[in-house]
């Protein structure tokens, strides 16, 4: 028995458009989950100094004002680039995980944070929305007795999340985790740069 064309078609377009409005409804539908590595502690280096002072610089000429906007509704292509000023709670992030990797033996320091560049940013495709953090900063050692900088290091730290639910919260999460990461990758450097001599 053959089935005529025309039904064919009317079959194809309406699995067509059942996979469509599913897919639509799939992606609208919200997951709040927030990836464990994002609450997670980044590892210790344990430097051999005694950090005695943070300044934090910012070097970046793009800084924008107050909080990202992430469209409650997005749209495939849609971007948004912010690079938050750097607030209390980002300083507070910065130094307090600079503290936690110094063990308090060695030189007294002052440690001289430079944000070269650091910024959120959102995209989204018609299937899922794409949050990530990244930071590049330089952190320089110098010696409080001599004023003479001991070692200096840079470094990158970039870190994303793709899902159906970008969120102001989780966000700021993903940025915070960067910043960390930026002065982990430093410090780690380092530590080796160290155990070679």
């Amino acid at each position: 028995m053959c089935i005529p064309f025309k039904r064919i078609i009317e079959r194809f377009l309406f699995f067509i458009f059942i996979a469509t409005v599913s897919s639509l409804i799939m992606s609208c539908a919200p997951t709040r989950q927030t990836p464990k590595i994002l609450d997670e502690d980044v590892p210790k280096v344990n430097l051999a100094y005694q950090i005695q002072r943070i300044e934090i610089v910012d070097n970046r000429r793009n800084v924008s004002g107050g909080e990202m906007k992430i469209p409650t509704l997005s749209t495939p292509k849609s971007y948004i680039k912010h690079s938050p000023a750097v607030t209390v709670e980002h300083r507070q992030e910065i130094e307090g995980f600079c503290r936690n990797n110094i063990n308090g033996s060695g030189p007294s320091v002052q440690a001289i944070v430079i944000l070269v560049d650091a910024y959120k940013e959102f995209s989204a495709t018609a299937m899922t929305e794409r949050e990530r953090g990244h930071v590049k900063m330089e952190v320089t050692l110098y010696d409080l007795a001599t004023d003479k900088q001991l070692i200096s290091c840079e470094s990158t730290a970039d870190f994303g999340v793709e899902s159906r639910d970008a969120n102001q919260e989780k966000m700021e999460k993903i940025y915070r985790y960067s910043l960390r990461q930026a002065v982990y990758k430093c410090f780690k450097s380092i530590a080796m740069s160290s155990e070679k001599e």
